[in-house]
């Protein structure tokens, strides 16, 4: 059991100190106002360590909360009782704790005034085997899915959205089946509202796509809050006019492939730096591009020969999953991500929206942490694996979803709209 005779000191919201009282008084409904300090311990992954309150405790037993809290004694300076609490709860003493600030957290119980403090540590931790029940690390998905649900502390949730849950994140977005519908072929309403109150609150957003720019031509409700572009698969980056990344595919492996699609009579489109090409011997291009997918433009495209004396950054040949596995080692430099079934696209070794998001976060001076990738095909793996946070659409794969931190519900069931809301990112 505490020591409710335990004796605390009275301060006012500044932190002065007006009198003393016992720990049973504090914590009886007085309303005094006594001191605490908090520390927050990240790893150097992002995650973030919780200990497991005893049963016997008075207040919130058995919950998780903050990695360490105790009270500042009387006569103790806020500093010299962070310290004593690390040692004490968790057996650390060499670390470096940066000052957040401090507030008044209430509750019908008590009042305190609560210092707090954050570091990362990545060395042992002990944790008192006499004060807590435990502790472990827990990445930024497993806090936001216990959130609300008597899992962790009221004290520790609000403290939480206090100081962490305004992080400002960058939010990438594929387009096909996430941003953009397949049954309409426009950004659904819901989604265009959301990334508006996200850009308002100070998040960013990207796209990322395995387009070309000459047939993204379907984002003009949403042009306007658009930070930057991951565009064909990762294999060009930009900002504005400024070019963040551009990664060509060998000059080789593109005039193999072309040959090999004119020998064995299947569709390609050849995407150079700065025009297309469209091999389409059988009509299978159009019908799933302009069809299903409402690109309209090909017929803007240039003859084969012009294109491959550009910089070639993708090629999307129109062939079976059994025909992809065959070729693919013909052309080692190359990698393959596939998010329809008629075709895949191809770039080269080292492109994909995984790597064009930490081009993109490096380059912006984004902290990787703090990234959300949002998917539906198998072109968006990478992605999803890299980001801070990914997500799959509730029409995603099942491969995709296995992977991805949270699945929403679909492009057409308000999934954006859903997933930025999980996530306290909007209202």
């Amino acid at each position: 059991m505490d020591n409710q005779q335990e004796i605390f000191p009275i301060v006012d919201e500044e932190g002065q100190v007006l009198g003393s009282a016992t720990r049973g008084e504090c914590h009886s409904g007085t309303g005094l106002l006594h001191p605490v300090v908090h520390l927050h311990v990240f790893n150097s992954k992002g995650d973030i360590y919780l200990q497991r309150r005893p049963e016997w405790k008075d207040i919130q037993p058995g919950k998780w909360d903050t990695a360490v809290g105790g009270h500042i004694d009387y006569g103790e300076t806020p500093e010299e009782a962070l310290r004593r609490e690390v040692r004490e709860e968790l057996g650390i003493a060499d670390f470096e704790a940066e000052a957040i600030g401090k507030y008044v957290f209430e509750s019908s119980r008590e009042r305190e005034l609560v210092y707090v403090h954050r570091c990362t540590y990545d060395g042992e931790i002990r944790p008192s085997a006499e004060e807590l029940d435990g502790g472990r690390f827990w990445t930024m998905q497993e806090i936001h899915e216990a959130m609300g649900k008597g899992v962790l502390t009221p004290n520790f949730e609000s403290e939480f959205k206090r100081c962490f849950g305004r992080e400002k994140y960058a939010l990438f977005f594929d387009i096909d089946g996430t941003l953009v519908s397949f049954k309409t072929h426009e950004i659904p309403s819901s989604t265009i509202e959301a990334l508006t109150e996200a850009k308002k609150r100070g998040h960013r957003v990207f796209i990322a796509t395995g387009r070309p720019p000459l047939i993204i031509t379907n984002l003009g409700a949403i042009e306007h809050l658009i930070d930057g572009y991951v565009i064909v698969n990762g294999a060009l980056c930009y900002v504005g006019d400024t070019v963040v990344k551009c990664k060509n595919i060998p000059n080789e492996a593109a005039r193999l492939l072309a040959r090999d699609a004119q020998e064995k009579n299947y569709g390609l489109i050849v995407v150079g730096e700065r025009d297309v090409a469209v091999l389409d011997p059988n009509g299978q291009v159009d019908k799933v591009f302009r069809q299903e997918l409402a690109v309209d433009n090909l017929n803007q495209a240039k003859p084969l020969d012009v294109v491959l004396n550009q910089r070639i950054l993708q090629l999307t040949p129109f062939f079976s999953e059994e025909y992809e596995r065959e070729l693919m080692p013909r052309i080692p430099s190359c990698t393959s991500g596939r998010w329809h079934p008629a075709f895949t696209d191809i770039t080269a070794q080292g492109a994909d929206k995984g790597e064009g998001i930490m081009a993109m976060a490096a380059y912006m001076g984004l902290n990787p942490r703090y990234t959300m990738a949002f998917g539906d095909g198998g072109n968006d793996l990478s992605m999803i694996r890299k980001a801070g946070i990914g997500v799959a659409m509730g029409n995603a794969l099942d491969s995709l979803k296995k992977e991805a931190a949270y699945t929403t519900t679909s492009v057409d069931d308000d999934g954006i709209l859903n997933a930025l809301r999980h996530y306290h990112l909007i209202p």
